[in-house]
């Protein structure tokens, strides 16, 4: 709890390069005795997370020691996914944490491609995405921290996109979102639980892209993510790009995106002591800390509105002019989600976990 609050206050965000993370690995991450089977869409997996489940210390995320259990998935490059997992009793607050992995095949480490906590009701975790590339990935079902045991229920749902993936630019499409469509719980264009469908949009080194919904049916709204698994840009891991559409009933919104690897530091200073002594000969410094964001890739849109928000709406793409700053020295990077910092706490949350 200390180092979290220590890298709020400096706002420091964990940064490392590493190999694409959409490469296609098939090797568990996991001890194969913790492997409780696969998982599809379709499928309800129920278990029991206790003292004698496998146990795991969470570098990436929560760094704590976590029980867990684990199941392999094959993803389809294109297809949409959504799991749920919640406590097996559909009522009792549970802080579950859920995390996609694999073994990165240029290192052979372990990687982290996507995770969720609390982005379900009660605590739960609900994670979404488009693959960005076919393969065997393993969700691990877990608590936060160790003492967060609980029977459980693991869901996976197919959530398509209506479309193939957007590499181009999209004249006003014509879509529907319906009572059949995957719910996100809480998403960030809206206080309230909502259907949404999902879109892929590729945005290419030094393209820019905006994406604009609009219905004259509900109040639309819309968050973008990515590129890579979609992950929200809250975790903070590198490269990561995006923007909120606010809901919005009758006026497009609009969420536009240049994926030129852009750069934020900020500088902090060390003072030199005033007295003298060994420490006399220090010099004052201002140091910079960077974080790296909009990295280019492939980026999931979600649309949606609350929860009883249904009806027609249209999704655009338009292409924008370059950044002023192009040619060989741009940066072309691909994001890796191995370097993960914690999800900054509410107040409340920080007072009612640390008493």
């Amino acid at each position: 709890m200390k180092k979290q609050l220590v890298l709020m206050a400096l706002g420091v965000a964990a940064l490392g390069c590493g190999s694409d993370p959409t490469s296609v690995a098939n090797a568990n991450p996991d001890p194969q005795s913790c492997l409780k089977g696969s998982i599809s869409t379709g499928d309800v997996k129920s278990g029991t997370l206790n003292s004698a489940s496998c146990l795991r210390y969470d570098f990436a995320y929560s760094e704590d020691s976590t029980p867990y259990d684990a199941y392999s998935f094959q993803a389809e490059k294109g297809k949409g996914y959504m799991f749920l997992l919640e406590s097996s009793d559909g009522v009792t607050n549970w802080d579950a944490l859920l995390e996609l992995a694999t073994v990165n095949p240029a290192t052979g480490n372990e990687q982290l491609l996507a995770l969720s906590d609390d982005e379900g009701p009660h605590g739960w975790s609900r994670m979404y995405f488009i693959a960005p590339v076919s393969g065997t990935f393993y969700v691990r079902a877990s608590g936060y921290e160790i003492s967060d045991t609980s029977g459980y229920k693991l869901t996976a749902k197919s959530c398509d996109s209506p479309i193939a993936e957007i590499t181009g630019t999209l004249t006003a499409s014509a879509q529907t979102l319906s009572a059949t469509d995957c719910v996100l719980a809480q998403p960030n264009f809206v206080n309230d639980s909502a259907h949404v469908k999902l879109f892929s949009v590729y945005i290419g080194p030094n393209e820019t892209k905006t994406i604009s919904v609009h219905s004259t049916d509900f109040g639309a709204g819309f968050q973008v993510y990515g590129p890579a698994w979609g992950v929200d840009c809250s975790y903070a891991y590198e490269g990561c790009g995006g923007g909120v559409g606010e809901q919005t009933k009758g006026d497009p919104q609009s969420v536009t995106i240049t994926a030129q690897g852009d750069q934020n530091c900020n500088n902090f200073s060390i003072n030199a002591p005033d007295q003298a002594g060994p420490l006399a000969s220090r010099v004052s410094e201002s140091p910079s800390v960077c974080e790296q964001f909009n990295w280019p890739g492939q980026y999931t849109v979600a649309v949606g509105s609350n929860f009883s928000g249904l009806g027609a709406f249209t999704l655009t793409v338009d292409a924008g002019p370059p950044p002023r700053i192009v040619g060989p020295d741009a940066p072309i990077r691909n994001p890796t989600l191995n370097f993960l910092r914690k999800k900054p706490l509410r107040a409340t949350e920080y007072l009612n976990r640390a008493h």
